[in-house]
C-alpha cells in the first residue's frame, strides 16, 4: 500500500489550481480592452515546467477558459507545452496568449470553438518555426464550411509554415486525400503520423513521399486498408518502425457491408520484404489474418517488440510466439487486456470490450492491481458520457476494490477511484439492476459499524451490474467511508438520490447504509440541505414505517434510523421536518413496537435528544404518551437506551413554563427519576455517542436551579472524554465549556455530585495537557 506522495512542486500547483481566485486578481487591461489575471505577488514567476504543469492541472480540473488562459502572461508564466483535452469554453480569444509563447508541443483534442486553423493563427514566429508536435485528434479543421471531399484551403497554408514539425496526429478529422498529400509534400521532417478514423481519406498514395523520414505511422479504421494499392504503398514505406493498421471488428458502413473487401495485411505478413526495421505492429481486429501468415512474419521480424492482436483468434492461441519476448494485446489473458487498456484508451470501439473482459477476470485477482485502476480512471473520465463504458468500468472498479484486494490499496488511489465513480453515477442517475444484500449497523450514535465486504458480481450475466448498482457496491466499503477522502456530501445526495428514483430492497438497504455513514462526516450546514428537503424526509420514514407495520427488525431499518439520527443532529431544519412528516407519531409507535429492543430504542431515542435540543420545538415531546414512555425507558436495563431517555428529559426540564402543561407533577417526577437513574450508571466499558459540539450542554449545565439535568450533562461530558480524550478535551476546551465546568467546581451550594464528576472531567482536561486555555 505503499505510494509515493505528491512532491512540494505538484502540491503547490495544485492548490493554486484550486483557488485561482485567492492567489490572482483580476484587472481590466486598456491596452487589450479585456480582463486579464494577474498573480497577487508580483514576484511570481513560473518556468517552463511548472508553467506546462500548471496548464495541464487547469485542463484536468476543467477551469480554462478565455480568462484564465490570460494567466499565461509570458512575463511571469511561460509554456513549452499546451495540453488542452478539456477546454471547450477557450475561444481563440483566449489562446492568443500562446504567440507570445515558445512552444515546442501541442496537443489538443476534440475543441469545439476554435478550428486547427485558427489555433495555428495563434502560434508565433518562434513557434511556427521550431514547434516539433502538433496533435489535434478530433478537431475541425476550418471554422468555414468545406466544400465537398475537401477542406477550406488556407488550413494547409498554416500547417505549411510548420517546416520543423516532426510528428503530426490529425485521427478522427475529416482529413481528405489531397489534404494529406500536403501535408506530406511541405513537411520535410515528418517522422510519425496518425491518420486513424480519418473517414474522408481514399487514398494513402501520397505516403510515398515521405518513405525516407516516415518512422511512425497510425492507419487505425481506414477504409483503405481494404484498397489494394495501400499494400504496395506500405511494402515502400521501409523506415518504418511502428505500424498500426488495426481496425475496428464490424465493417464501416451499409455500403461495405455489400461490397466484397480483403485487408492488405495478410499478404503484407507473407511478404518477406515488408518492414525490415519494424519492432512494433498492430494489426489488432484483423480476423482474416491467419496463424501461419504471422509465423512467417515473426519469423522474419526477430527483434518486434510490440504485437497487437486484440479481437482476433491468434490471441486466444499464441504457441507461436513460443521464444519470442514480445508484448502483445489481446483477450486471452490479463497482461493482455491490461495492455490493450493502455494503449487503446480512446478507441471507443475497443474500450467497452476491453473493460468487460477484464471485469470477468478481476473476480480471480488475489492481489491489489492498482495498476489496473490507475488505467481505468482515465479511461473512464474521457469516455464520460459513455454508458456501456462506465457500466463497464464501475463494475471493474468493484471486483478491484472489495475484499482483502482493496485493503491493500493506497487512500489516494480510493480517492480519486470514488471521484469517478460518483461522476459516473452523477451522469447516469438512471441506471439499476439487483445486487446483494448489506450488512447492519452498530448501536453507537454516529458508528455504524464496519460494512462487511460484499460477494462478487454474478458472472451468469450477459452484461455487469448496471450502473447505479455498481456504484452503490463499490462505495458501501467500511474502508471507503471512513478513511478515504472525497466530497461526501455530493455522495450522500447521489445516494439519497438513488433512493428517491429505485424501489427495490436492495437500493433500499445500501442507500441507507452509506447515508448513515456520511451523515456524520459532512457539516452540519450540509447535513441540513440534505435533511431539510422533504421528498428525502418522506422516502426515509415510508422505510421505517413499513418495517414497522411488518413488525420486522432488519438491516435496512437500523440503517435507516442511523441516517435519521445523524441528519437530524444539530440541525433544526432537518427536525422540523421531521416533525413536520409526522415523524414523532411514528418514532412514538416505533417505541411501542419495538419495546425491549435495545438497538432501536436507541436509535429512536437518539433522533429525539436531537429534537429535544432545539428550544422552540420541545413543545412537540412534552405530550403525556410521550412521557410515559419516557418515564419507562430511563430504567431500561440497557444503559444506552436509558443514557439517551435521560438526555431528553434533561432538554425538557429546560423548556419553557409555557411548555408544560401540568409543571408540579409529571416535571418535577421526571428531575426526580433523573437524578436517581444518572446516579446508578455505570461507565460502559465502549464509547456509545459522539458528539458533533458541545454548546447544547452549556444550558444545561448552568440550570443550577435542576442539579439532576447538571448531572446529567457532566455524566455525558465525563463519559466522552475518558473514553476519547483525543477528540474531546480539545474540542471542549475551545468551545469554552471548561470554564463552566471549572465553575461548578467552586460554587458552594451546586450538588455534591455534580461538583465530584466536574471535577473529574477538569482532571481529565489537566491530563491532556489542557491547563485553562491552553489549547
Amino acid at each position: 500500500m505503499v505510494d509515493c506522495p505528491g512532491s512540494l512542486q505538484q502540491l503547490v500547483v495544485e492548490f493554486i489550481a484550486s483557488h485561482v481566485k485567492e492567489v490572482c486578481t483580476s484587472q481590466f487591461s486598456l491596452t487589450e480592452d479585456t480582463y486579464k489575471l494577474y498573480f497577487r505577488d508580483s514576484n511570481a514567476f513560473f518556468h517552463q515546467k511548472v508553467a506546462n504543469l500548471l496548464l495541464r492541472t487547469l485542463d484536468r480540473k476543467g477551469l480554462l477558459n478565455d480568462l484564465s488562459m490570460t494567466l499565461f502572461d509570458p512575463v511571469a508564466v511561460r509554456l513549452s507545452q499546451v495540453n488542452l483535452h478539456n477546454a471547450n469554453n477557450i475561444t481563440c480569444k483566449g489562446l492568443k496568449v500562446l504567440k507570445s509563447h515558445q512552444i515546442q508541443s501541442v496537443e489538443v483534442k476534440n475543441l469545439s470553438k476554435v478550428s486547427v486553423d485558427e489555433l495555428i493563427s495563434c502560434f508565433g514566429e518562434w513557434t511556427l518555426n521550431n514547434i516539433q508536435e502538433l496533435s489535434v485528434s478530433g478537431s475541425s479543421f476550418s471554422s468555414t464550411h468545406s466544400q465537398k471531399g475537401g477542406v477550406c484551403p488556407r488550413l494547409y497554408v498554416g500547417l505549411s509554415k510548420l517546416r520543423n514539425l516532426h510528428v503530426l496526429n490529425v485521427s478522427g478529422t475529416k482529413l481528405a486525400s489531397h489534404a494529406l498529400l500536403n501535408i506530406c509534400t511541405d513537411l520535410h521532417h515528418l517522422s510519425s503520423l496518425d491518420i486513424s478514423n480519418c473517414i474522408e481519406l481514399e487514398s494513402v498514395e501520397c505516403l510515398r513521399v515521405r518513405a525516407n523520414t516516415l518512422r511512425s505511422l497510425s492507419m487505425y479504421n481506414l477504409k483503405v486498408l481494404r484498397v489494394k494499392e495501400t499494400g504496395d504503398v506500405l511494402r515502400e514505406l521501409k523506415e518504418l518502425v511502428h505500424l498500426d493498421v488495426s481496425e475496428n471488428k464490424g465493417t464501416h458502413d451499409a455500403v461495405a457491408r455489400l461490397i466484397p473487401s480483403c485487408s492488405v495485411v495478410p499478404g503484407l505478413l507473407r511478404d518477406p520484404a515488408f518492414g525490415c526495421k519494424l519492432r512494433s505492429l498492430d494489426i489488432s481486429g484483423q480476423d482474416q489474418t491467419q496463424p501461419e501468415d504471422l509465423y512467417v512474419f515473426l519469423k522474419g521480424h526477430p527483434h518486434l517488440e510490440f504485437l497487437g492482436l486484440m479481437f482476433t483468434s491468434l490471441c486466444l492461441d499464441t504457441v507461436f510466439l513460443d521464444g519470442y519476448n514480445i508484448t502483445v494485446t489481446g483477450v486471452a489473458r490479463a497482461d493482455q487486456l491490461v495492455e490493450a487498456l493502455r494503449r487503446y484508451p480512446t478507441r471507443i470501439e475497443y474500450v467497452p470490450k476491453i473493460l468487460y473482459k477484464i471485469f470477468m477476470l478481476t473476480s480471480h485477482f488475489e492481489t491489489p492491481r492498482p495498476d489496473v485502476i490507475k488505467l481505468i480512471l482515465p479511461v473512464m473520465n474521457t469516455h464520460s458520457t459513455q454508458s456501456a463504458i462506465q457500466l463497464a468500468g464501475t463494475a471493474c472498479l468493484y471486483n478491484l476494490t472489495k475484499g482483502r484486494v482493496g485493503e491493500q490499496i493506497h487512500p489516494h488511489v480510493l480517492r480519486d477511484m470514488v471521484h469517478t465513480t460518483l461522476t459516473a453515477m452523477s451522469n447516469f442517475p438512471e441506471h439499476a439492476q439487483h445486487v446483494p444484500r448489506c450488512p447492519p449497523p452498530s448501536q453507537g450514535r454516529h458508528h455504524p459499524p464496519a460494512l462487511p465486504l460484499l460477494p462478487p458480481l454474478p458472472r451468469d450475466r450477459p452484461h455487469p451490474l448496471l450502473l447505479q448498482k455498481n456504484g452503490l457496491l463499490t462505495l458501501c466499503c467500511d474502508r471507503i467511508l471512513h478513511e478515504v477522502s472525497f466530497d461526501k456530501y455530493w455522495c450522500a445526495r447521489l445516494v439519497l438520490d438513488c433512493l428517491l428514483t429505485f424501489h427495490d430492497p436492495s437500493t433500499d438497504r445500501m442507500a441507507v447504509a452509506i447515508c448513515s455513514i456520511i451523515a456524520a462526516k459532512i457539516s452540519t450546514a450540509q447535513t441540513t440541505l440534505l435533511g431539510a428537503r422533504s421528498e428525502y424526509m418522506q422516502k426515509l420514514l415510508a422505510l421505517v414505517k413499513r418495517r414497522m407495520e411488518e413488525k420486522m427488525v432488519d438491516m435496512t431499518l437500523k440503517f435507516t434510523l442511523s441516517a435519521l439520527w445523524n441528519l437530524t443532529d444539530e440541525s433544526p431544519a432537518t427536525c422540523e421536518v421531521f416533525l413536520k412528516e409526522n415523524g414523532l407519531e411514528l418514532f412514538q409507535q416505533l417505541l411501542k413496537v419495538f419495546a425491549k429492543d435495545a438497538a432501536v430504542e436507541t436509535k429512536v431515542l437518539g433522533l429525539l435528544n436531537n429534537i429535544a435540543e432545539v428550544s422552540p420545538l420541545r413543545g412537540a415531546l412534552i405530550n403525556k404518551n410521550f412521557l410515559c414512555q419516557l418515564e419507562l425507558l430511563l430504567w431500561s436495563p440497557n444503559v444506552d437506551v436509558s443514557y439517551f431517555a435521560a438526555g431528553i428529559v434533561a432538554h425538557l426540564a429546560c423548556a419553557s413554563k409555557d411548555s408544560w402543561k401540568d409543571p408540579n407533577t409529571v416535571r418535577e417526577n421526571l428531575l426526580e427519576e433523573l437524578g436517581k437513574v444518572v446516579i446508578s450508571w455505570e461507565q460502559p466499558k465502549e464509547e456509545m455517542v459522539a458528539y458533533r459540539s458541545f454548546q447544547p450542554f452549556i444550558p444545561l449545565l448552568t440550570a443550577l436551579n435542576m442539579y439532576q439535568v447538571q448531572l446529567w450533562a457532566v455524566w455525558a461530558l465525563h463519559h466522552v472524554t475518558t473514553k476519547n480524550s483525543k477528540r474531546y478535551c480539545h474540542m471542549l476546551v475551545k468551545e469554552g465549556v471548561d470554564d463552566v465546568l471549572r465553575n461548578l467546581v467552586t460554587v458552594p451550594d451546586s450538588n455534591a455530585s455534580v461538583r465530584e464528576l466536574a471535577s473529574r472531567v477538569v482532571d481529565v482536561l489537566q491530563e491532556n495537557g489542557f491547563n485553562n486555555k491552553n489549547l
